[in-house]
């Protein structure tokens, strides 16, 4: 009798344990990549990045124009993330959830190694359990006014946060034509300038850089709420842009102690314009779409010039218009994937994503 209320007691204890075992929720894996205009091995590695990440889903890859001088796009953002590195900087490099995965590293800060090394990364990444849950950010973009506005909520299963806890909102922008020096493209060994369009490089921060704090409801299942409002510089173009948006731990002493628990990322801003809203670009057909062999753009106005980018930011079509409204483009050669098709019309630039099949 003794023995069966020992068995029954250590079951309860167990099953207990287990009812209390807090929900993990999937992770959405933050890549941040160092990268400049200078640096020639970059398109490479960037290169290399993408063929882990495409077309797997919970990733999001952002870019710091920082850490080999500096072009452009750099921001103070990008050259204040550099504390990261915990030492000197280099560029092809990146970081993964803000986490050290090799201790061998000053910082969560790393080189962008061979295809293999990196999705080894993404793979330890994805085993790390999360507790934090942010859901699709609900957000409204007035053209007009250039006004962003919107709510990034979510919920922890269990009390993971503290006062370091930390929510951090980062404007992101895709297809921005700048030279690159790339060291692949050209002459070996020799810096080498190619028409490059950069992409998810971060522009700006809605929060503090470094993240506001939230306010976590334990009596509501633990759920938070964050409302912003913002608006977009005149020079970024808001069909290219979407917002970031992590939790993370902010511990301003250790830079090995800032761990991102998970992220979210927006759509495109011209996909959530507000009721009645209408884009004040150039009214654009793009068909069929998807497609194989070739793709047509129909335009409201006249077709100055048109170029096709792929996933990486690479151009691999760029080619003057037929001073019509009609443009035909040959497919042949193109790979299965996502492109986007950057048309100038004389009412102003359009961006289109298609997709061959």
């Amino acid at each position: 009798m003794k023995k069966t209320l020992l068995f029954l007691s250590i079951a309860f204890v167990a099953m207990s344990a287990m009812a209390q075992e807090a929900q993990t929720f999937t992770r959405k894996i933050l890549i941040e990549q160092f990268t400049t205009a200078q640096c020639g091995y970059c398109p490479a590695g960037a290169d290399r990045i993408h063929e882990v990440v495409d077309g797997v889903k919970n990733i999001i890859w952002i870019k710091h124009h920082a850490g080999f001088g500096t072009d452009d796009l750099t921001n103070g953002i990008n050259e204040t993330m550099t504390v990261f590195y915990g030492g000197s900087t280099f560029a092809p490099a990146m970081m993964i959830d803000r986490t050290r995965f090799n201790s061998s590293d000053a910082g969560p800060v790393g080189n962008v190694g061979n295809v293999s090394a990196i999705r080894a990364l993404v793979s330890q990444a994805k085993e790390v359990p999360t507790y934090c849950k942010i859901y699709t950010p609900s957000i409204s973009f007035d053209p007009a006014s250039r006004q962003l506005t919107g709510t990034i909520t979510g919920r922890f299963s269990d009390a993971v946060y503290d006062q370091n806890t930390r929510l951090t909102v980062f404007v992101i922008e895709d297809s921005i034509f700048m030279q690159q020096h790339d060291y692949y493209n050209g002459v070996s060994s020799n810096s080498y300038n190619v028409d490059y369009w950069h992409m998810a490089s971060v522009r700006d921060a809605i929060t503090n850089m470094w993240g506001d704090a939230i306010n976590v409801d334990e009596a509501n299942e633990m759920n938070f709420a964050y409302d912003f409002s913002y608006t977009l510089p005149a020079g970024y173009e808001y069909k290219n842009c979407k917002i970031v948006a992590f939790i993370y731990n902010r511990d301003a002493n250790n830079i090995n102690n800032n761990k991102v628990m998970n992220a979210v990322e927006s759509d495109y801003l011209d996909k959530v314009l507000g009721i009645g809203q209408v884009a004040s670009a150039a009214s654009l057909r793009l068909f069929p779409n998807p497609a194989n062999e070739r793709v047509v753009l129909e335009s409201d106005a006249v077709i100055n010039h048109v170029s096709v980018v792929n996933a990486m930011g690479q151009t691999l079509l760029q080619c003057a218009g037929n001073g019509t409204q009609h443009f035909d483009i040959n497919l042949s050669g193109f790979a299965s994937g996502i492109y986007l098709v950057r048309i100038l019309t004389a009412q102003g630039p359009v961006t289109r994503q298609l997709v061959v099949k």
